[in-house]
């Protein structure tokens, strides 16, 4: 199995995204219907104009152009002026046959006496054959015959001809060869190997020599009566659509659409076709196939009848006759397509050639149902009619296989062979069928397995949401399609297959509805290869399909009419890496880490502009940091406190890593980064402390979470100088603003999003308004406020509060984003399985550990040629898989990563073009630097939003329960108390073990009005202990809880943990309604750009 970019069977053609703007705008046309222009080879808006206007008046050339057509239409016009005989000798198919109607109704217009005639297929053959021309002597004892679509290959029958007393008039479109007959009036547009005709079919030559008479006769306009009827021979021969056939079949089926003509009439009303909006490509399912099946199975005249007919009861006569005949035919092309079929079964070894014959096979529909065998089986296929020992046979070709030269080689078994590199005819004794079956698959074992791949075009890929019906009805300006001008094959990449069923008499044909989960478009195909496993198939497919409009019962709606479904490769990994098992074992970030001594001396012995050379190339590599970083770290080196204004993703971070660190190394100052919310802190931690590990500078961490050891022990750090960077909250470094100040190190303070400290005077973030005092207490440290977002009034207040020098302003837009606005979705993983299936590099942010395994085990199984290229990452993964899964996402080996927050943040991934929010993030900083994370190379790529409102129903239950309400807290304490003093009295212990759960439902006995959710308990416990409440050791079974005797009134504020807790409900309330509420283009402002002071 493959997919649409591996798979031989198809080419996409090579597209020009800024032609198709052009186009598009210029011509007043869909993106799409400029794609598919792009695709046929359209290169300006002026070519582009004249292919949309196809023009007789413009297009059509002069008919003398053509060699020998001056010639031809004076020994024509003698015979008219003359009153000669004369028969129109044409052909058994559809092209000969409204050659020979369109030149007899001319001619006897012109007055002639004229006798139309068709050759008998099987009795008579191809063409002016001994039998045929004394069939037509006997019936018309013409004095001149004028061949139509045949006659080049005459040579031989001229002089026969000439002893029946009978002159011949040769027009046909036929490439010639050695067997051009001489002497006689001819002519043919491929005599010469250029020209503007050489493209006609056989009624479009008659057609040209009508003109040519009618303008000698008097009758100049006359010709273009007949255009339909030329128009429709051209459509059936498949002639390439030249300008001047494209013109010719774009008249003509205006003209069929308003036609008078009877035989077009009742043969329509049979076929169920409406002439009213029939088209080129529709006449090939209605028209044409009951017209060839006159030829193939009984009289061709019976057609000629039908077109010639001017009574339309008579009409109706013939097409009804005719339409019992292409039934008839379509039963024999079925029981012989399942006599075959049958037959190949027996005895087909899966060689590189399908040869099969049966007594009594019909001849008119041998070729058709070789054509099915190729398709079926992808090998060349030749099915024979046995009669008296002679099979003679009709044989198609696929991919790049030229049969012709494959039978040629095997030409010594054969009395007859003939045709071209795509089909063949073979007669053969019927006794050398198996010989000949051996040496023919010899032969084409000689070539490779691509040659025996069909390669057809696929004009363009689309997004689903792109196939709407007036971008379908804008695609049929490009008709007439046909050779050439192919109905335009669009391919959907990474689609699902929803409900599929089985539909059709005999259950060969598949219905679904396509969807890449933002939009969905119904689809059936027909004749469906291996239908059991396609109607079991989950996973993403390629389709390739032509989009159309149906109509039905008033309605018009979109509809894919399927011709290939590419299932990707359904092999899954086998793979020994951290994306297959969640991985315990997170070494804590809080403890600090050793210092790298010998590193962080070389460092010091650099001056201060080496040094921050050298720290900015191990930050960021080759890469040259922009001019607004080079600012400020140049203001911060002279001790200027800066606020740094620059959207996300331009690199902030980079600024106070890099000054941090300097200060570190050469002065032996330590640093405090300040962020708003828990959890970027513990984001933040994980890459920076391995960052600064390598510079030998040790990392702690301080929030309400770190328990009192881990405490202790960064503060000892801190103060002993083995810790350089602390990152903590603003409640956090509120309360112990004094333990930080007794280390006596502190040089640098950073205030990260600073916007909210900003906005604190507001009452949303009442820590930072203590920062004056805080940075007092501190010994007044150089400090840098960093934010995407400010505003006048939260400029204002950082100046107010912070000792603000120096302002420094990125204006860049990253206009290489965009923003794709998915929400509320009724199936997003269908959306985040076409989003996955492109292949590119894609992160997929998560709310949790284990939504992070089970959506990539998902994806793995719905994207299965991807499976070994994606994984997924979060905290519970060890430090080196983490480093693993980074490394491998960075060297491209893997491709999509299902994360929680943790990934991206402090790792170089330029290369990210997709980030999928799959759920809604818990509030606008983790949005903006989630999305942010998108593009940061400068090339395009895409924010996906897939996160709905139940997400953020999801999230408020979850923050609840990380920081419970006052009134919770009072009915876990009281529960915790029963508990405890129950537990005493029974045992003695002054400590007692219960379960989240037990906690819980005491709290429920209790207080039925405030529930308490096991979820609760956890965080409860936490804020108690640091409060001095009570004391939890141990994990899981073997936790112990004892609680203070008398602890005292205390004030909840004083705990971290719950500040931090009800900080994060606050962010995400006040984030909740802008996340579902604004537009799409607000969002990505919010991402891709920052909002900058005005003077």
């Amino acid at each position: 199995m493959s997919s649409l970019k591996t798979t031989h069977r198809w080419a996409v053609a090579q597209q020009n995204p800024e032609l198709e703007k052009e186009l598009s705008a210029g011509l007043g046309i869909p993106g799409l219907v400029a794609r598919i222009m792009v695709a046929h080879g359209i290169t300006s808006i002026e070519e582009g104009q004249l292919f949309l206007t196809p023009s007789l008046d413009r297009d059509w050339a002069d008919p003398l152009i053509i060699p020998g057509m001056s010639v031809v239409a004076d020994r024509v016009e003698r015979a008219i002026c003359n009153h000669e005989h004369i028969a129109v000798f044409g052909d058994f198919d559809v092209d000969g046959i409204t050659s020979t109607c369109l030149l007899t109704e001319a001619l006897r217009t012109f007055g002639a006496d004229v006798t139309p005639f068709i050759p008998h297929r099987f009795d008579e053959g191809y063409g002016l054959s001994r039998a045929a021309l004394d069939r037509v002597n006997e019936l018309a004892r013409p004095q001149l015959i004028v061949t139509v679509d045949n006659g080049i290959a005459a040579k031989e029958e001229v002089s026969y001809l000439e002893s029946l007393g009978i002159d011949l008039v040769v027009t046909d479109h036929h490439e010639p060869s050695d067997q051009v007959p001489q002497g006689v009036p001819l002519t043919d547009p491929k005599l010469e190997d250029e020209g503007p005709s050489r493209e006609l079919a056989g009624a479009g030559v008659a057609l040209k020599l009508v003109q040519v008479l009618g303008e000698r006769l008097g009758k100049p306009s006359y010709w273009r009566s007949l255009i339909e009827v030329a128009a429709l021979g051209t459509v059936s021969d498949m002639m390439p659509l030249t300008p001047e056939n494209r013109a010719l079949v774009a008249e003509g089926i205006q003209q069929m659409r308003v036609t008078a003509r009877p035989g077009y009439i009742a043969l329509a009303a049979l076929a169920k076709a409406d002439l009213s909006t029939i088209t080129a490509d529709g006449l090939s399912f209605s028209l044409i196939p009951r017209l060839n099946a006159a030829g193939r199975m009984a009289d061709p005249k019976l057609a000629l009848d039908l077109l010639l007919a001017r009574d339309p009861i008579e009409a109706s006569a013939l097409a009804a006759e005719l339409e019992e005949i292409n039934r008839q035919r379509r039963e024999i092309e079925a029981e012989l397509t399942r006599d075959a079929m049958a037959k190949v079964e027996e005895t087909y070894d899966g060689g590189r050639a399908i040869v099969v014959g049966g007594e009594g096979w019909h001849e008119g529909v041998k070729g058709i149902v070789a054509s099915r065998l190729t398709n079926r089986y992808h090998v060349p296929a030749l099915l024979f009619s046995i009669e008296d020992g002679i099979a003679r046979g009709s044989g198609r070709s696929v991919g790049k296989v030229n049969l012709f030269d494959a039978v040629e080689r095997c030409s010594d078994l054969l009395i007859r062979r003939g045709g071209h590199a795509g089909a063949v005819g073979v007669t053969i004794e019927a006794s050398k069928l198996d010989e000949f079956r051996r040496r023919l698959s010899a032969v084409l074992s000689e070539l490779s397995a691509e040659d025996f791949e069909d390669t057809d075009e696929v004009a363009a890929t689309v997004d689903l949401s792109e196939l709407n019906i007036e971008t379908i009805e804008q695609i049929s300006r490009l008709e007439p399609f046909g050779q050439g001008n192919k109905v335009p094959l669009l391919a959907a990449e990474g689609v699902t297959m929803c409900d599929r069923a089985v539909v059709g008499k005999t259950g060969e044909h598949m219905r679904f509805v396509a969807t890449d989960g933002a939009a969905s478009v119904p689809a059936i195909m027909f004749r469906v290869p291996q239908i059991d496993k396609l109607i079991n198939c989950d996973s993403a497919v390629d389709l390739v399909f032509e989009a159309v409009a149906e109509h039905w019962q008033g309605r018009v709606k979109p509809k894919l009419m399927i011709k290939d479904v590419l299932v990707r490769d359904t092999t899954l990994p086998s793979v020994d890496d951290p994306a297959c098992e969640l991985r315990r074992g997170v070494q804590p970030a809080d403890s600090g880490l050793r210092l790298e001594s010998r590193k962080r001396e070389t460092l010091a012995q650099l001056s201060y502009t080496e040094l921050t050379r050298s720290l900015i190339h191990s930050f960021i590599g080759s890469n040259q940091p922009h001019r607004a970083q080079v600012e400020a770290l140049d203001a911060l080196a002279d001790h200027q406190s800066v606020l740094a204004v620059m959207g996300t993703g331009r690199g902030k971070s980079l600024i106070f890593h890099v000054h941090a660190a300097r200060e570190a190394v050469l002065r032996g100052r330590a640093s405090i980064f300040v962020y708003p919310l828990r959890a970027l802190v513990a984001d933040q931690a994980y890459h920076l402390s391995s960052t600064m590990a390598a510079l030998g500078i040790g990392v702690g961490v301080l929030t309400g979470e770190t328990v009192e050891a881990a405490r202790d022990d960064v503060f000892a750090g801190l103060a002993s100088g083995r810790t350089g960077i602390v990152l903590t909250t603003p409640e956090f470094l509120s309360i112990h603003r004094d333990r930080f100040a007794r280390s006596g190190r502190i040089g640098f303070v950073v205030i990260d999003e600073a916007h909210h400290a900003g906005l604190a005077k507001g009452g949303d973030r009442s820590a930072h308004l203590d920062m004056p005092d805080i940075l007092k207490a501190l010994g007044d440290p150089v400090v840098m406020a960093a934010t995407a977002t400010a505003t006048a009034p939260v400029v204002a207040e950082l100046a107010r509060m912070l000792p603000i020098t120096r302002t420094v302003v990125d204006e860049t837009v990253r206009e290489n984003l965009q923003l794709e606005d998915d929400r509320d979705l009724a199936s997003r993983e269908n959306r985040l399985v076409s989003i996955v299936a492109t292949g590119e590099k894609t992160v997929i942010y998560v709310n949790s550990r284990d939504q992070s395994v089970a959506l990539a085990k998902t994806l793995r199984k719905r994207v299965p040629d991807c499976a070994t290229h994606i994984a997924f990452y979060n905290a519970g993964l060890a430090r080196s898989d983490r480093r693993r899964v980074e490394e491998a996402f960075r060297d491209g080996s893997l491709s999509c990563i299902v994360s929680t927050s943790a990934f991206g943040e402090g790792v170089n991934l330029p290369d990210i073009r997709h980030v999928v929010l799959y759920h809604m993030p818990f509030g606008a900083i983790e949005f903006n630097q989630m999305s942010g994370r998108a593009g940061r190379d400068g090339q395009p790529a895409v924010i996906h939003l897939l996160y709905s409102s139940r997400d953020a129903r999801i999230n408020e239950r979850l923050l609840d329960c990380y920081a419970p309400e006052r009134d919770e807290l009072v009915t876990l304490y009281r529960a915790l108390q029963t508990m405890w003093r129950s537990n005493r009295g029974k045992t003695g212990d002054d400590s007692f073990s219960a379960s989240d759960i037990d906690i819980a439902q005491m709290c429920l006995a209790i207080d039925a009005r405030t529930p308490v959710d096991e979820r609760s308990v956890e965080s409860g416990l936490g804020i108690f202990e640091e409060l001095g409440f009570c004391r939890v050791s141990g994990f899981d079974d073997t936790r112990r809880i004892a609680m203070a005797e008398n602890p005292g009134r205390v004030q909840l504020s004083r705990s971290i943990r719950y500040l931090e807790g009800l900080r994060s409900r606050m962010e995400f309330s006040a984030f909740r309604s802008w996340a579902l509420d604004s537009c799409a283009s607000d969002m990505l402002a919010k991402v891709n750009r920052p909002i900058v002071p005005r003077a």
